[in-house]
């Protein structure tokens, strides 16, 4: 594991209402996987949604050429193996499948060894439905699913790191944020997703991440951690 793991970063939108969509369930618990499935079904009504229990049945069917899944939901604790096991393969393969934990395990070295390995979101399951629909509804708009309880270790870990270093212009003075970028970056420091942003500034959704890219350019950052770090430091939240 690297002393500084990557967070989650953006990724690009998906369909409406998950039209279109396939998610691989991956969990060795029959009513947790329905549980999960059901949720899934929920918040996603669109999507198509396949099961799996263990890592070989999940590799056999991420592997198969016609069955290519939008993204997987991975327990990390199965029967023949780790759900790490099939993070790594997923980008070892380079499949378009964008790999999601969710689990009991809410420890620290879980949690990084998962981000590392290439987890793009950590969902734990102790939540009421309605939590987990929140939360799966956040694939869709293309924001990382991430815990609050997750999101406040990731922000303790990058607390006690150095602060990272600010982007400089020609003359070598810190880059300054125009007063709407810290409104953005204050937003984001907060957990809000980019449609709910739009929505509290009143501009659009592509004017919002217009502002969250030259935010993370400026100061030379590249994930919501280190976001909610910086609007952090600013005194922003």
């Amino acid at each position: 594991m690297t002393d500084r793991p990557q967070a989650p970063g953006t990724q690009p939108a998906l369909p409406h209402d998950g039209h279109g969509l396939r998610a691989l369930v991956i969990d060795d618990n029959r009513e947790t996987r329905s549980w999960i499935a059901e949720t899934l079904a929920l918040a996603l009504p669109m999507a198509q949604v396949d099961v799996a229990a263990t890592v070989a049945e999940a590799m056999a069917l991420l592997l198969d050429a016609p069955s290519r899944f939008d993204f997987a939901l991975i327990d990390l604790d199965l029967p023949d193996g780790s759900g790490l096991d099939i993070i790594r393969a997923i980008l070892q393969h380079g499949l378009p499948t964008t790999p999601i934990v969710i689990t009991i395990f809410d420890d620290d070295a879980t949690l990084f060894e998962a981000l590392s390995a290439g987890a793009q979101g950590y969902i734990l399951k102790g939540v009421k439905t309605a939590g987990l629909v929140e939360q799966f509804r956040r694939i869709e708009q293309g924001e990382p699913p991430i815990s609050p309880r997750i999101a406040q270790r990731m922000l303790a870990h990058f607390k006690a790191l150095p602060a990272p270093r600010r982007t400089e212009d020609a003359g070598g003075c810190p880059a300054e944020l125009t007063p709407r970028e810290g409104e953005v970056l204050c937003l984001l420091g907060k957990g809000l997703t980019m449609a709910e942003i739009s929505r509290h500034l009143g501009i659009s959704v592509n004017t919002c991440a217009t502002h969250t890219k030259a935010i993370y350019r400026k100061l030379n950052i590249s994930s919501r951690a280190e976001a909610a770090l910086a609007a952090d430091r600013r005194g922003l939240i």
